[in-house]
């Protein structure tokens, strides 16, 4: 059954790449993405089965067979994309050996301080065992009652109502391996981490080649909350890397061909952001606006047409994510603030308005969790980025970032906790969700993009 699991998650992801990505394919960008929805499919079939169907083992079973079956029929279909990937490639002869060796030694340095952490914290940060590692052991454990996970007697920081995209792959894996082990969270944990440098790497290295997409790994591997959030087991670095997926086909569409399977491909790609946090479905609306309304040299119509297209490919997961909420999740900690009779003088609090201001101005210059990249962000986007030529890919991906940004201000002042507080315990969470497609976004606006590939070449 184990192998069988690992063969569905990978085979449907990567039988899903092939058959949405642009011609000539990147085998390293099919197999990257591939995995990392590939695990978002194996999550959100498990909880459609479990809502559906119940916790019997066959019934998990079964949906392990059809989607390992519907993957190997993709890529059996695409077979012959995957043939020419190799010589589409980009070439790694063009990056110096300096850059090569900074990533290298990046990366070990980030994978150390991963064991570190999870050696003293194996149970990983405060939310990993209080919310998603205890919602995987209850719906472990409790077979045909895995109701009594979302029950609202329970504790309320247990937060009920949190999508299960960490939670269902981490409960797979105790049910596959008979065992609760610290280690399979630790190991999902570091998987989907490394998934989000990789998917950072190969996403610009198609767009731009392979020395930008270095150096994009190597500042993600290089940023200090990345790791520390990693190694915490939490949905936050998770969260990051579907957002990032979500962003990476998008602008893949955007600049290449516009395919209406890529646009599908994107939208199924954020609504697993919105199946990882509450938070992902304000990412998920954000891009749907910018793809709609952002300015672009296309007629309404046209765009229209690509955010219906990206809303589609949403719908499956979305309607999986409506389920859970209408019938699993009854409560949810917005709905409690905002509905508030306070909510307005919060809103009109100018002492409020003066604490996030002067809290979000020393957050940039916080060294310990970032270093100087936030400040470095904030200066490149003030003094870099609008001399440089604006791309649709980065006129659309940028104008979504801004716009989830200015959502957290109301979340911030309409809460009902002390506002420092809920910041500082807050923020650098919110920051790691788009921390790697803000990457993303930067590094496509400072280089150029590659020529158009040869379709007659690569069929050769």
């Amino acid at each position: 059954m184990i192998a069988l699991a690992l063969c569905a998650a990978f085979l449907f992801g990567t039988g899903l790449c092939a058959a949405a990505l642009p011609r000539p394919l990147s085998r390293a960008l099919v197999l990257v993405l591939g995995a990392a929805l590939g695990l978002a499919a194996f999550s959100a079939s498990y909880a459609a089965s479990l809502f559906l169907f119940g916790a019997d083992s066959r019934v998990r079973l079964a949906k392990d067979a059809l989607l390992a079956a519907v993957g190997a029929f993709l890529l059996w279909r695409h077979r012959e994309g995957l043939a020419v990937a190799r010589a589409a490639s980009p070439r790694g002869a063009e990056v110096p050996r300096w850059l090569w060796a900074l990533f290298a030694c990046a990366a070990v340095v980030a994978c150390a301080l991963f064991i570190e952490h999870s050696l003293r914290f194996p149970d990983g940060g405060w939310d990993a065992w209080m919310i998603w590692n205890l919602r995987a052991r209850a719906l472990a454990r409790a077979g045909a009652g895995f109701k009594v996970a979302f029950s609202q007697d329970n504790v309320f920081w247990a937060h009920q109502d949190y999508p299960l995209l960490v939670p269902g792959l981490v409960a797979q894996s105790f049910l596959l391996t008979g065992s609760e082990s610290v280690l399979i969270p630790v190991g999902v944990a570091w998987s989907l981490a490394t998934l989000s440098v990789a998917l950072l790497t190969v996403g610009l290295a198609k767009l731009r080649g392979l020395r930008w997409g270095l150096l994009a790994g190597l500042a993600l591997l290089a940023t200090p909350s990345f790791v520390s959030f990693a190694a915490n087991q939490q949905s936050d670095v998770p969260m990051g890397l579907f957002v990032l997926c979500a962003c990476s086909a998008l602008a893949l569409a955007l600049e290449q061909s516009r395919e209406p399977k890529l646009l599908l491909l994107a939208g199924a790609a954020a609504s697993t952001a919105a199946w990882t946090k509450n938070e992902g479905s304000l990412y998920l609306l954000a891009l749907l606006l910018a793809l709609a309304f952002v300015p672009r040299a296309l007629p309404l119509r046209a765009r229209a047409r690509d955010a219906a297209l990206f809303l589609a490919g949403a719908l499956p997961v979305l309607l999986l994510l409506a389920l859970f909420k209408l019938e699993y999740a009854h409560t949810n900690d917005l709905v409690h603030f905002t509905s508030s009779q306070t909510a307005l003088e919060r809103a009109t609090d100018l002492h409020r308005w003066g604490e996030l201001l002067f809290a979000w101005l020393r957050r940039i210059v916080y060294f310990q969790d970032w270093a100087l990249f936030l400040l470095a962000e904030v200066l490149a986007l003030l003094f870099v980025v609008p001399r440089l030529p604006w791309r649709p890919s980065t006129r659309v991906l940028g104008a979504a970032l801004a716009l989830a940004v200015c959502a957290w201000v109301p979340m911030y002042i309409l809460q009902p906790h002390p506002l420092l507080w809920f910041f500082r315990a807050s923020i650098d969470r919110l920051t790691n969700h788009l921390w790697p497609s803000i990457l993303l976004v930067t590094f496509l606006a400072l280089s150029a993009p590659l020529a158009a590939p040869n379709p007659t070449a690569a069929k050769r």
